[in-house]
């Protein structure tokens, strides 16, 4: 994770600076502050310094993370929805992160007490690690309070989303049904009806092209998912592929799904058929809730 300094001077002036290490954060923050004409001792910067989610550990780069958005129905959603003692999914994207980062400020600052995280990927391990959250196994568990997870694309008339592009939609569907109650994090841009984004599939890589036919004749059509920054396509942690399967507007999730289900050598897609609680809307001004 990356670090920021928060301060607001005396007349009302928010300076909020960042960057990827402590060291140089307290560098921007004192050049700014300096600039201002604000004098604050070294311990007094630090403790105006928390966590923050890494652009460079997120797909959708300093733009995605940046987004106010995002940042704002991540932080509600972990203040309103976790609770001490709880055991809590943790879920995959930009948005997401933000919930990460804010159930770590909130642990640190006694807040939150006795909360485990189950990670949904690596990068929610990684950034779990870094916020301070005790982790657990997923094979240490069998059930969870809640979790939070990010989405594709959501749905304002079902509890439904697509998920599954970071490729680790096979393990965060394990984690989003084990939990009780299951909230997702977006914004405003990612609702569409019917649902349209292209369903993700992981598959084993012998199957792919018997898998690809199979995908043709439900009426969807696949693309292969290629790597960023190496040769060739995407494995996942499972080892497997996957297909991006466009079936243009679903007005059948379900029927899709079933589709999908019945095909031999699919680990598993990315359709989160009537499995959300609620989805919590980051917008210009505020924060929507939508409750299923």
């Amino acid at each position: 994770m990356a670090k920021e300094f928060t301060y607001t001077t005396n007349d009302g002036e928010e300076i909020r600076e960042w960057a990827e290490s402590e060291s140089d954060v307290l560098d921007s923050a004192r050049e700014r502050l300096d600039e201002r004409g604000v004098s604050l001792a070294g311990e007094e910067i630090e403790e105006c310094i928390e966590v923050i989610p890494s652009p460079r550990r997120i797909k959708s780069g300093a733009e995605g993370v940046f987004d106010e958005r995002r940042r704002r129905g991540g932080e509600r959603a972990a203040r309103e929805v976790v609770e001490s003692g709880m055991d809590v999914g943790l879920g995959t994207g930009s948005t997401t992160a933000w919930a990460v980062a804010e159930i770590g400020r909130l642990l640190r600052a006694g807040e939150l007490e006795g909360v485990r995280g189950v990670a949904t990927s690596l990068q929610s391990h990684e950034l779990a690690k870094e916020a301070e959250i005790p982790l657990t196994g997923l094979d240490e568990v069998t059930e969870l309070d809640v979790t939070i997870d990010g989405a594709d694309q959501y749905s304002e008339s079902e509890p439904t989303v697509i998920k599954g592009g970071g490729g680790a939609h096979a393990r965060e569907k394990v984690i989003d049904a084990m939990a009780d109650e299951l909230v997702i994090t977006t914004d405003e841009e990612k609702a569409t009806d019917p649902l349209d984004f292209p369903v993700p599939v992981e598959v084993m890589p012998d199957a792919r092209a018997v898998v690809a036919e199979r995908v043709r004749e439900a009426g969807g059509e696949p693309e292969l998912r290629m790597a960023e920054r190496k040769d060739g396509p995407l494995f996942t942690a499972n080892g497997n592929l996957v297909l991006d399967c466009d079936f243009g507007g679903i007005d059948d999730t379900a029927g899709t799904a079933r589709d999908l289900e019945t095909i031999p050598g699919i680990l598993e897609h990315g359709i989160f058929q009537d499995m959300v609680d609620a989805v919590y809307l980051g917008t210009s001004e505020d924060v929507d809730v939508l409750q299923f």
